[in-house]
C-alpha cells in the first residue's frame, strides 16, 4: 500500500456514500462457508459496515434494541436492504446519499405488533412544511430522497413487521439467516420463520478480517492520524507529567487530525484515573489507539525521559529488534502461532534476554477484529491463518518487571501476497526526551 498517496477525506467519505466498505466477495465466502443464505443486522457497527451508514440515534441509546436494520442477500448482495423509521430515513439515511442500489422498508414505531401489512409510502412531508421559499441545502435534499418512496408498498406500522417485510422482499424468509441481535431473532419467531436463525457474530467478524480497497484506504487514513498523534504526545513528555494528563494530550492530538481517541496505555497503565506522574530516568511504553470513521490506528513506541537504565534500553531494543525480524516473514499462509514463534526465537538467538510477548491481532472496526471461540469455559482468539488483505499488528511489549519501565514496539501492515505492507508511515522505534 503506498500510503504517499492516500485519497482525501472528502475522497473516502464521498465513497462511503455511494457504497458499504464491506468486502463483498468475502462477505459471499463467509456466508457460503457457514451455510447462510443472508444477513440480518441491527448493531450500528455492522449497519455501517453493509451500508456505509452510522445509525448515529442508536450510539446514544446503549442496551436499548437497535431501530435501523441492514439485510445483505448471499443471492445479491450488490443488492442490500435498509429497515429504518419513515422519519430516521428522511431525518438521517438522506443526508448526504441517494442510492438506488439500496431496497428500502420503513415504519412508523419501533415495535413489533405483529402486523405483518406492508402499505404505500405516504405521499406527504415527514416534517410540517411551512415553504419552500428558505428551504435549505439540507431539506431540499431529504425531500428528493424521501419523494421517491413515495407510493411503493413497503410501509409498516411497526418495526417488526417491515423487518419481515425485508426478508420476504429480499427472498429471506424461508433461509438460514444470520443475525447479531436478540430482537432480530425475536421477530423472527414471533411471525413463525420457517427456516433457520443463527448468530452470527463470529461471521461477521470472519467477513471484517479481510478487506476491501475502501477499508484499507480507511485504515491508512486512521492509523496515519494515530501515529501522528502518539508522536506528538512522546515528544511533550517530561518527568512529572501524570498520565491522566498525557491521555488528555492524546485526545486533544487525535481529534486535531479528525481521529477520536479510543485509549492510551502509557507504562502498562491505561486506566482513566491514574494521576502517577512520570519519572526522569524513565522509560516507558506508549500505544495509543484512536478511530476515523470507525476504523482502528494502533500503534506503539518507547520513550526514553532521560537516561535509560542499561536493562531497560536493552528491552526497548529487543521490542524494536523482534518487531523488524517478524514483518520481515510476515506472509499468508503463516499461522498466528507461527508468529509468536518467529518473534520469540529472533529474540533469544539475538542474544537478549529481554522478555518480550508476541500478540497478532486484526484491526479494523474494533481494535481486536476477529472471532474467537470457547475454550474450557474462557473465550480465547484461535490459531488464525493469514491471508492477503488482512490488516496486522503484532504487539510487542517487554513484559519483564523492576527493569527501569517497559517498552512497545507496534506498526499496522497489510497482508499482500508479497508479504507485509506498512499503512503509515514507520518510525524510529525509540522517541527520547
Amino acid at each position: 500500500m503506498d500510503w504517499h498517496s492516500l485519497p482525501s477525506d472528502n475522497d473516502l467519505l464521498a465513497a462511503l456514500e455511494c457504497a458499504g466498505p464491506m468486502n463483498l466477495n468475502r462477505a459471499v465466502a463467509v456466508m457460503e462457508r457457514h451455510g447462510l443464505d443472508g444477513l440480518v443486522l441491527g448493531d450500528p457497527v455492522n449497519v455501517f459496515h453493509a451500508l456505509g451508514h452510522w445509525p448515529q440515534i442508536a450510539r446514544t441509546r446503549a442496551g436499548q434494541p437497535p431501530g435501523t436494520f441492514a439485510l445483505i442477500a448471499r443471492a445479491t448482495p450488490e443488492a442490500p436492504g435498509l429497515v429504518t423509521s419513515r422519519f430516521l430515513h428522511h431525518y438521517s439515511w438522506a443526508d448526504g446519499r441517494n442510492r438506488d442500489d439500496v431496497v428500502v422498508w420503513l415504519y412508523n414505531a419501533l415495535g413489533d405488533a405483529g402486523d405483518e401489512a406492508l402499505s404505500a409510502v405516504p405521499d406527504g412531508p415527514v416534517l410540517p412544511q411551512r415553504t419552500k421559499m428558505h428551504q435549505t441545502a439540507p431539506e431540499a435534499h431529504r425531500e428528493r430522497v424521501s419523494a421517491a418512496l413515495a407510493g411503493l408498498e413497503r410501509m409498516a406500522n411497526d418495526a417488526g413487521a417491515a423487518i419481515v417485510g425485508a426478508m420476504r422482499g429480499m427472498g429471506l424468509w424461508r433461509g438460514r439467516i444470520g443475525f447479531d441481535h436478540p430482537v432480530i431473532a425475536q421477530v423472527a419467531a414471533h411471525h413463525d420463520h420457517p427456516g433457520a436463525m443463527v448468530q452470527a457474530d463470529n461471521p461477521l467478524r470472519e467477513i471484517r478480517m479481510v478487506k476491501s480497497a475502501l477499508e484499507h484506504a480507511l485504515m491508512a487514513r486512521a492509523a496515519r492520524a494515530n501515529v501522528d498523534a502518539l508522536n506528538a504526545v512522546g515528544h511533550a513528555i517530561r518527568a512529572g507529567a501524570t498520565h491522566y494528563e498525557l491521555q488528555g494530550l492524546f485526545r486533544q492530538e487525535a481529534a486535531a487530525r479528525g481521529n477520536t481517541a479510543v485509549f492510551l496505555n502509557v507504562d502498562r497503565v491505561s486506566a482513566d484515573t491514574s494521576r502517577i506522574a512520570v519519572a526522569d530516568g524513565q522509560t516507558l511504553m506508549l500505544d495509543g489507539v484512536s478511530e476515523f470513521m470507525g476504523y482502528h490506528g494502533d500503534f506503539a513506541r518507547t520513550v526514553f525521559v532521560g537516561e535509560p537504565t542499561y536493562a531497560a534500553r536493552r528491552a526497548a531494543q529487543a521490542s524494536a529488534f523482534g518487531w523488524q525480524a517478524l514483518r520481515e516473514r510476515l506472509k499468508p499462509g503463516l499461522r498466528f502461532s507461527e508468529i509468536m514463534q518467529i518473534g520469540a526465537d529472533a529474540v533469544r538467538k539475538a542474544g537478549f534476554d529481554a522478555v518480550i510477548g508476541f500478540g497478532p491481532h486484526s484491526v479494523g472496526l474494533a481494535h481486536t477484529d476477529e472471532p474467537g471461540e470457547v475454550h474450557g469455559g474462557f473465550w480465547r482468539k484461535p490459531d488464525f491463518m493469514l491471508e492477503a488483505g488482512m490488516i496486522l499488528s503484532v504487539d510487542c511489549p517487554t513484559l519483564d518487571t523492576g527493569i527501569g519501565g517497559s517498552a512497545h514496539c507496534e506498526d499496522l501492515v497489510l497482508i499482500a501476497e508479497s508479504g507485509a505492507e506498512p499503512i503509515h508511515p514507520l518510525h524510529e522505534p525509540v522517541i527520547v526526551v
